[in-house]
Order: C-alpha cells, then sequence, then structure tokens
C-alpha cells in the first residue's frame, strides 16, 4: 500500500485521524484478503510502512516490498501526488511490471483505493490518469466520498463493503497479472513518475 502521511503539526502528539483511519483500513483489507485466499498469514499480506521497526533502513524496506509485491495499491488524495516518495515508489512498480513484461504477465497489478472523492483529485498526474480508478460496483457514494469520507460520515456499512469489493479486486488482479518478484537493483536511480517527463 502506497500513501503519503499527513504532516505534523506543531503541538500535536499523536497520529492524526486519518492515519490512525488508513491503518485501519489496512488491517481491515488485509483481513479480507487473508479470507479470499490461502495465505499462510506468517507474515500480513499487505505492506504498510507504519510498521516498520524502529533503526530500519526504509528506503531498503520499502524497495523490498515493491520488489515482491504482487499488487500495488495507491491511496489517491490530493497529498499522495505531491509526495515525491509516493512518484517514486509508482515509478519503481511501473518500472518492476514493464521488465516483466517479456514473462507471462498481462494486464497491470496497480489497483488504486480513492481515500477522498474524486472531486478533491484535480489534474491527476498522467501516470496515474491513465489507470482506472472507479472500481464497478462500488457506486456513486465511494466516488464522491472515499473509504475516509464514508468513515467520517459514519456510513460504516458502505465503508465495510467497499473495503471487502476492494480485497476481491486484489485478488483477482494478483491472480490475473502473476506479476513475479524482481531484484532489487532494478530499483537504482528512481525518479517521480508524478512529475511527467
Amino acid at each position: 500500500m502506497s500513501h503519503a502521511r499527513s504532516p505534523l503539526t506543531v503541538g500535536r502528539h499523536k497520529k492524526n485521524s486519518s492515519d490512525v483511519a488508513l491503518e485501519q483500513f489496512h488491517a481491515h483489507l488485509c483481513g479480507d484478503i487473508m479470507q479470499l485466499t490461502d495465505h499462510d498469514g506468517e507474515e500480513c499480506p499487505g505492506f504498510l510502512d507504519v510498521r516498520m521497526a524502529v533503526g530500519a533502513d526504509w528506503m531498503n524496506v520499502l524497495k523490498q516490498a515493491l520488489a515482491a509485491c504482487r499488487v500495488f495499491v495507491p491511496v489517491y488524495n490530493s497529498r499522495y501526488f505531491t509526495s515525491e516518495w509516493c512518484g517514486k515508489e509508482w515509478y519503481a512498480f511501473e518500472r518492476r511490471q514493464q521488465h516483466l513484461r517479456e514473462r507471462p504477465h498481462t494486464g497491470t497489478a496497480i489497483v488504486p483505493v480513492l481515500w477522498v472523492g474524486v472531486q478533491y483529485l484535480r489534474d491527476l498526474p498522467p501516470v496515474a490518469a491513465k489507470v482506472q480508478y472507479n472500481h464497478s460496483g462500488l457506486g456513486k457514494d465511494y466516488l464522491e466520498s472515499g473509504l475516509y469520507g464514508l468513515r467520517q460520515a459514519g456510513r460504516h456499512g458502505k465503508y465495510r463493503s467497499s473495503v471487502w469489493a476492494l480485497a476481491q479486486t486484489i485478488v483477482k488482479v494478483a491472480q490475473q497479472t502473476s506479476l513475479k518478484p524482481c531484484d532489487v537493483d532494478l530499483f537504482r536511480d528512481l525518479r517521480n513518475a508524478f512529475e511527467g517527463k
């Protein structure tokens, strides 16, 4: 899961509520994926960088996750597309997909998630604009509010059904694309995919 954290503000000593909600979404999503697959559960089926150990080489840990993950799940909000590192994560995963195209691989293994409604996502970078984010079946409420908006509005049933549908999509994409792991050396000299060119 690729996401942009909320910035720290002066005097804030605990996590922003949206960051807490993101961690809970990740837990719900991973729980649903466990139900849909035969994942052994020895490790969480999805990676989220907030669970990194203190003192870890965070850049290497992220690259290892990008080299092994079966599906890339960017969490769309306005801050996401202004984050240099999120742009580098996208670039790394896109490079991996291009590198492995010669092998049995069809489609893209990118499944975007709307954290906020589409009206807050103006001028998507070209690399993101070409990836479908309108998940059929999730409906108008998801498009207008995003997952965080549904939670904030107290629409917990719609939120949970959307997470379940996203988990189903992620599992289906992982099975269809069969993206193989790559060597992290492929991720040398990363650039921000959101800057165009």
